[in-house]
């Protein structure tokens, strides 16, 4: 058996899904499809030899799509060409329908405009005739073409609803405009502000899921990034420069300070400090000297290393992150809109509800064939589905614009419905609840130094080096207005710390590196300290800890009052991160933990039934942003991180969280408002304009449906979805 994986463009509602699998399982030797909407992906297994892959991409793009093979970096590059091309087409498009639609109501309503009374509503309405028909058969040219495909696969969805009553409308004005006589009334009255109006607010909530889906479809190429192009290589005494892919098991690599190692393997010569945070989540950078191994993808700071190749770049421990995060995309659980579930059955019984009522009043009760086809039209004017089509991307748009007025930015929109699913919430620690910079936690000083002398020499010592930790010491020494000592000397020594001559004294500050080196032993392990060696007499020691953030803990209080559960997993050591729990009251909570088991952990939740939503910023993360039912990226984190995840706090602020939390659960009350309300409509405007209470005087013309469709647009659900814009979210 032998699976591949194709990139679909095109899908936009989960029958999309349903007629690519119900078309690609005809196929002869095909054994399984899987199509999946969130990622736009589809993979098909077979039986080696037995199936056409062109013959498979034949048949996506025959009902309506487009398929490149993933693996093929030709098809790629064709493929990304193409989603600009669309991007732009739409644009275009939306533009045009905007500017139309605009022209086209202003004809309508020209009594209310001085200039346009010059002109005869028959002038208005030969104006307004091509502009509407650019509209419908160029702007909503995919939802004609949609609704043919759906009418030729027996699966009608959401571009069937559109369709026939845009199209309708349409109709029935251009036939008055030739037959006037046939609607009845003394004025003609067209309808087709009504039907191009439908056409731009679709495409406009069309677009914008294509905008936020288009943003995903980058995350494993933003973690392929990480990973060096070239690697120097020394091979028959010489260094060689080769592409990445080249590099062999036991090859050995040079790493120049400031370089990304290009491979995971075992230092042999020289020391560094390499910041592993991408990999481990720690904030601290880690000490490398011979003998310990090193991750492709980590950035080694201020010294040179040499390496040996463990594994090749294929099987190293960054291409399995990617592995990861493709494989727990495919795994995301589905949003079912409501309305494309009733679409299959809803357009049909219009349909046929719209022709018995014609045949009931030409032959049954012997009406006119004008009155006859008025009744028939109007009832297909009135269920005319903008309001059910509009239900959903309104109210999405507003949320999302509500969200991103409070800067929270949603790579996918499907997340406003599944925020309101989520009963538990684990947080990364570093950059996500601290805000991953340092200071210092204590000083302990030994063989008669005070604390401040300790300090003191100390920052005297880091003054001239640029690490990070050693900047922390620096700036909080100086913030007192405290004055530096000028060393006589400085050399910093990679991988273990710096060494100054101060009054003719030797010092050395560094890690546990340090003390190794020194022959001494490390006095507090639970704790990562900076030591300082007088003379190779150890001094004292600087404890360092990161900054919990200040809204921290009322976040993680808000979270608990409201009943859900609340973790910290954190690939810091257990005791910084069990202290940053014990602050913040969290009770659950985990250390050291690699990506993998983040994932499993994040897994065992959901296999539990439980709805999770992961809270990081790191690319240790990114496995278990896209794995969680809910990913939420901290802003200013990695650009992996927030392009796994769903949302993004652009600032990092925390109680945006809350905010999100809130926002969500207003746009969903709304949306399903909404469809109750067009739903709730159509049962009951359907069999009045049918002329069910025309007995007792009551009768609905395509005018009046008209007017009523309209008041079904404008107050179930466009009037109703505004509150979003100005609830308050704080």
């Amino acid at each position: 058996m032998t699976s591949i994986e194709f990139d679909i463009e095109g899908m936009d509602c989960p029958s999309c899904v349903t007629r690519i699998e119900k078309a690609l399982n005809k196929i002869e030797g095909i054994k399984k499809v899987s199509v999946e909407l969130g990622s736009e992906t589809a993979t098909v297994e077979f039986e080696n030899g037995k199936c056409d892959l062109n013959q498979v991409k034949r048949e996506i793009e025959k009902i309506g799509y487009r398929a490149t093979i993933s693996e093929d970096d030709r098809e790629e590059l064709s493929a990304e060409i193409e989603r600009r091309k669309t991007n732009r087409i739409y644009i275009v498009k939306i533009i045009t329908a905007i500017t139309l639609s605009s022209v086209i109501v202003i004809l309508g309503m020209k009594e209310h405009f001085s200039f346009f009374n010059l002109i005869s509503y028959q002038v208005a309405n030969l104006i307004a005739l091509p502009l509407s028909t650019i509209v419908i058969f160029w702007c909503g040219l995919k939802f004609i073409k949609g609704f043919i495909t759906e009418t030729k696969t027996l699966s009608p969805g959401m571009d069937s609803l559109i369709a026939i009553g845009t199209l309708s409308a349409y109709f029935y004005s251009v036939i008055i405009m030739l037959w006037p006589g046939i609607s009845g009334e003394t004025e003609q009255t067209v309808y087709f502000e009504s039907a191009a109006m439908i056409i731009t607010f679709i495409l406009l909530g069309n677009f914008l899921e294509f905008k936020l889906k288009s943003k995903t479809q980058y995350v494993i190429k933003s973690l392929m990034s990480l990973q060096a192009k070239k690697a120097l290589v020394l091979r028959n005494g010489n260094e060689t420069e080769i592409p990445i892919r080249k590099v062999r098991k036991e090859d050995i690599v040079i790493v120049k300070p400031g370089e990304r190692i290009p491979v995971d393997g075992l230092v042999l010569e020289g020391s560094s400090s390499v910041d592993e945070s991408m990999i481990t989540g720690e904030s601290h950078p880690a000490e490398k000297i011979p003998g310990t191994q090193v991750t492709g993808g980590t950035f080694n700071i201020d010294g040179f290393l040499k390496i040996r190749t463990l594994k090749p770049v294929s099987e190293s421990y960054l291409s399995r992150i990617i592995t990861l995060v493709k494989d727990a995309q495919k795994s995301k659980p589905k949003i079912q809109r409501i309305a494309d579930k009733v679409s299959s059955v809803f357009v049909p019984i219009v349909i046929i509800i719209s022709i018995v009522t014609f045949i009931v009043w030409k032959l049954i009760i012997g009406e006119t064939l004008s009155y006859s086809l008025l009744k028939s039209v109007a009832v297909l004017i009135i269920a005319c589905p903008c309001a059910l089509g509009l239900a959903t991307p309104i109210a999405i748009v507003l949320g999302v614009g509500k969200a991103a007025e409070n800067k929270i930015l949603f790579n996918n929109a499907e997340a406003i419905e599944i925020i309101n699913k989520i009963d538990t919430i684990l947080f990364d620690k570093t950059g996500t609840l601290t805000y991953a910079d340092f200071r210092i936690r204590d000083v302990i000083p030994r063989n008669g130094y005070s604390k401040e002398e300790i300090l003191k020499i100390a920052a005297s010592v880091e003054n001239y080096s640029e690490h990070p930790i050693a900047k922390s010491i620096v700036s909080e020494y100086m913030s007192s207005g405290n004055k530096l000592i000028r060393p006589e000397s400085f050399r910093i020594t990679p991988g273990v710390g710096v060494e100054a001559t101060i009054e003719g004294k030797t010092y050395k500050l560094g890690g546990p590196a340090l003390l190794k080196k020194s022959g001494l032993v490390e006095l507090s392990e639970s704790v990562r300290n900076i030591y300082l060696l007088e003379n190779d007499r150890l001094i004292g020691e600087i404890q360092i800890q990161d900054r919990i953030k200040e809204n921290s803990k009322k976040v993680i209080d808000s979270f608990k009052q409201e009943n859900f559960r609340v973790e910290l997993i954190s690939g810091d050591n257990k005791e910084t991160t069990s202290q940053t729990a014990k602050e913040l009251g969290i009770d659950n909570y985990v250390a050291q933990v690699l990506p993998h088991r983040k994932l499993e952990i994040i897994n065992s939740h959901q296999e539990s039934g439980r709805k999770v939503a992961m809270i990081g910023d790191g690319i240790n993360d990114a496995p278990a942003l896209s794995k969680a039912d809910i990913g939420i990226a901290i802003g200013s984190g990695q650009d992996i991180a927030i392009r796994s995840a769903d949302i993004i706090l652009v600032k990092g602020d925390l109680e945006n969280i809350l905010a999100l939390f809130k926002i969500s659960r207003k746009t969903i009350r709304i949306i399903k408002q909404n469809l109750f309300w067009a739903f709730f409509y159509n049962a009951a405007a359907i069999p009045i304009a049918a002329g069910v209470l025309v007995p007792i005087g009551i009768s609905v013309s395509p005018v009046m449906a008209s007017m009523l469709m309209a008041f079904s647009d404008i107050v179930t659900v466009l009037l109703n979805s505004m509150r979003l814009k100005y609830m308050k979210v704080r």
